[in-house]
């Protein structure tokens, strides 16, 4: 029985955190801010931004994430679609409009950091 309870517990207050992220990175996304954005970064990111692709350091992420906000200034960020899987992991996409048109955000959490993020252009 106290295993159960435990396992319960595990796995509410894991829903609560995992929502929390999506909430923080949509925040910052609207402000187009990178440094609020990478507190949610694992140590070494996949990252891909349009078409500058590599596994960086968080310090390095901030800076080129922090390059295409100067580049294109935020407008407006929407949450299109945020699914959980296996429990720990969380796949968020959504759209990033800015003065120069709109892109295609997606972002892996694993384990409670974000492991994966991109910005695409959105070919709609």
């Amino acid at each position: 029985m106290k295993l159960f309870v435990i396992t319960l517990i595990s796995l509410f207050s894991l829903s609560f955190t995992l929502k929390d992220i999506p909430d923080d990175v949509a925040n910052a996304l609207k402000q187009g801010n990178a440094s609020e954005l990478v507190k949610h970064f694992a140590e070494k990111v996949s990252i891909k931004v349009l078409n500058q692709e590599d596994l960086l350091s968080k310090s390095q992420t901030q800076a080129l994430i922090q390059d295409f906000f100067i580049k294109h200034k935020v407008k407006s960020y929407q949450t299109s679609h945020t699914s959980i899987v296996n429990g720990d992991q969380q796949f968020i996409t959504g759209i990033l409009d800015t003065n120069n048109g709109k892109f295609r955000i997606s972002i892996l959490v694993r384990g409670n950091v974000i492991s994966q993020f991109r910005i695409e252009n959105d070919n709609d």
